[in-house]
């Protein structure tokens, strides 16, 4: 059976599409599964076993590359097309079934309305395995980084993640530093501040007059053993950004820091994740009046409450 899933094209958009894929392979383990994703989130998807082939689609690309692209899609016939941007690919292609163009939603949160296309199909979401977002050479290749700096725990670290990719979406340096400085006070526990090599200013400024337990990974680490590092960590506190949606994917205590984006779109629940946030509407900003892409404010959070939510999961509240 050939399976075809048109997914996202930003790093924690791909991540939250990683369940439709592990359900599709639970119900369908002898299926071949072929991956449509956007240049940049390739390497979410790259290390995973059950995908057979990736193809990448570039929105910017001219149009000789997007008749590349499809000539690709069309060497095989799907069985089964799941698209879940919406778009005319599952009609470009030969497919027996696929998503429905148009498509009446229940659920505002995005992982839960990718899930909810499979309803759509007549296939109800079960209980998911794991995603599985790096292999034994990433793990070998991520402790050696940590041994080069001499750390030799192999898990029970706290990793902190200060950047995103919108700068409207990160919380104040100063206050991720409060937040540190708390936990490594009364846990005694390591601290990473990870991130892509572009967030690594945001991580210097915030561990600025910080114990050397800090330590700074931004850019130093794949995304697979980013990945390997939130596995194995104690509590995961970030940005809403791709982090979070690794530490929630991976089963990991989690505190989700929200300001101008929208909680219940981008937000996750369960025993291991808390949403940091203030409410909007009741601050002097206005905020929520606003276009969604002139939002910046965080209503005030305070890394008191962060740091609520951090203890309640550290200890298994």
């Amino acid at each position: 059976m050939n399976i075809l899933v048109v997914t996202l094209s930003n790093l924690g958009d791909v991540i939250m599409t990683t369940p439709v894929m592990m359900e599709l392979l639970s119900r369908f383990p002898e299926a071949k599964l072929t991956a449509v994703v956007g240049p940049r989130a390739k390497c979410v998807l790259e290390k995973s076993p059950d995908i057979r082939r990736i193809v990448v689609y570039d929105k910017k690309a001219d149009l000789l590359s997007k008749w590349s692209f499809l000539r690709e899609l069309r060497r095989e016939k799907y069985d089964l097309v799941v698209d879940l941007r919406n778009t005319a690919i599952p009609f470009l292609v030969s497919c027996k079934k696929r998503s429905p163009l148009f498509r009446k939603f229940t659920r505002t949160n995005m992982r839960e309305r990718h899930l909810e296309i499979l309803k759509m199909m007549g296939m109800e979401p079960g209980n998911l395995p794991p995603f599985r977002f790096f292999d034994a050479a990433d793990e070998t290749a991520c402790f050696e980084k940590l041994a080069a700096q001499g750390i030799a725990e192999k898990n029970g670290w706290i990793l902190v993640a200060p950047g995103a990719a919108s700068e409207k979406k990160r919380w104040a340096a100063d206050n991720f530093r409060e937040v540190i400085r708390s936990l490594a006070v009364r846990t005694g526990k390591k601290v990473f501040l990870i991130g892509a090599q572009n967030e690594r200013p945001i991580a210097e400024t915030v561990a600025q007059g910080m114990p050397g337990t800090i330590r700074i990974f931004c850019g130093a680490m794949t995304l697979a053993e980013t990945a390997i590092l939130i596995s194995r960590a104690a509590l995961v506190i970030a940005n809403d950004s791709a982090i979070m949606h690794l530490g929630f994917e991976l089963g990991v205590p989690t505190v989700g820091i929200f300001g101008p984006t929208d909680h219940e779109k981008y937000g996750h629940t369960g025993p291991a994740f808390r949403i940091a946030r203030e409410d909007g509407a009741a601050c002097s900003c206005k905020s929520h009046e606003l276009p969604y892409a002139a939002r910046s404010c965080f209503h005030g959070l305070k890394p008191e409450k962060v740091l609520m939510h951090a203890t309640e999961l550290l200890h298994g509240l």
